[in-house]
């Protein structure tokens, strides 16, 4: 039952760093970038940013949730 819960807590952890990461991005990318609307237009140039921070998304969480479980695994 610990494990599940702590199982359970790093994939939280996880998702909510990948988000943060992904926020952030996004954040600087419309600083950086010009205006971004997806509602005026449906180019290229606007669908980067959110494709980015998706990716970016993925990619923090996946990682977090490998280092986090390899170290949960050498604890136990």
């Amino acid at each position: 039952m610990r494990k599940l819960i702590l199982a359970l807590g790093l994939l939280a952890f996880a998702v909510f760093v990948g988000f943060c990461a992904g926020w952030g991005l996004f954040l600087v990318m419309n600083a950086i970038l010009p205006s971004f609307r997806p509602e005026d237009d449906d180019t290229l140039r606007e669908r980067i940013p959110v494709a980015l921070t998706y990716l970016t998304w993925a990619a923090t969480t996946l990682v977090v949730l490998a280092v986090g479980w390899r170290q949960l695994r050498r604890s136990a």
